[in-house]
């Protein structure tokens, strides 16, 4: 099915949805949802969660103003889910990488295989005049890639609160090992105007030097490049923006890690599809389960993960 079909597909299984709409961003086609609380935006490429606002609110995602909107690109923003390992595959457990073949590990692209397919559309439905869910699968074949068929299922419920939730499914006939995020940037006035609040006296990989581990028990300013690994953190993750006059809540199902990253200036300037100065707009808080935190599937058996993101 080519694009135009698929459209036309969409538009006549969806299209007459109240507050729903079917787009096409240059290459890449997206559902738009609109109920009496909040909009939100969801592409089929990566069942990828690039916008989301509440009526009357600024834009709670950070979505890049550089984005090209190709077929095969991941959006730089909003929400990818990374699976089935997050960042360089190798800082993945060691029960994760033995599982592949030594010889394509290496040419393995960072974040796993799923930010760039397109999942098929399952599901729109309006539950009340605030809420609306968006229900998105990925059939996920054996390869040499990734030799274990799964099945994933992200439901995207866009309400007062927006909730994030993935379902993994073991489809195959053997066990296998992952780890996953989601990888949210957030949207600021100003980096400097923010503090992070939440992971005081969790344990932390710093992974701008050399994956040392460290704690620290006041509120996260960010005044330089920040990419840190917090594990088994206990509480919501809370995003306090001074300007915005706003409060921003991370609360995890299930993905008991956390990411904060933030590129800073001169990385900013090495990214694909990131402006110069966009670090200044923007907070990554990655909702993960993440090394030790390894899950492992046996056949015929699912396992819920997800985020919830909430304003006051």
């Amino acid at each position: 099915m080519n694009l135009a079909e698929k459209i036309q597909a969409l538009y006549a299984k969806y299209g007459s949805l109240k507050g729903v709409t079917i787009e096409l961003h240059k290459q890449l086609i997206a559902i738009s949802v609109k109920n009496e609380a909040a909009s939100a935006t969801i592409f089929l490429q990566g069942a990828q969660v690039a916008e989301y606002k509440r009526v009357g609110e600024r834009p709670l995602l950070w979505l890049s103003e550089a984005c090209d909107f190709k077929a095969g690109t991941s959006l730089r923003g909003g929400i990818p889910i990374c699976w089935p390992w997050f960042g360089d595959i190798t800082r993945n457990p060691a029960s994760l990488t033995q599982q592949l073949d030594e010889k394509v590990v290496a040419q393995l692209p960072a974040h796993g295989l799923v930010r760039e397919k397109d999942w098929e559309l399952d599901l729109v439905e309006r539950l009340d005049s605030e809420t609306t869910q968006v229900v998105l699968s990925l059939a996920v074949s054996s390869s040499e890639q990734w030799p274990f068929p799964a099945l994933l299922q992200l439901t995207v419920t866009v309400g007062v609160e927006l909730d994030v939730k993935l379902k993994v499914m073991n489809t195959g006939s053997d066990a296998f090992n992952f780890t996953t995020a989601f990888h949210s940037y957030l949207n600021l006035s100003s980096v400097s105007a923010c503090e992070v609040a939440g992971l005081e006296g969790c344990n932390y990989f710093d992974t701008l030097d050399e994956w040392q581990i460290r704690k620290s028990n006041l509120p996260i300013t960010i005044d330089r490049e920040i990419d840190r690994v917090y594990s088994d953190v206990g509480s919501p993750t809370v995003l306090s923006d001074n300007k915005f006059n706003r409060s921003i809540s991370v609360t995890p199902l299930n993905a008991p890690d956390l990411i904060v990253w933030n590129p800073w200036v001169d990385k900013a300037k090495r990214l694909s599809h990131f402006n110069d100065d966009a670090y200044t707009q923007m907070v990554c808080l990655e909702t993960a389960s993440v090394l030790d935190n390894v899950i492992e599937l046996t056949p015929g058996m699912s396992v819920d993960l997800g985020v919830k993101l909430s304003i006051a």
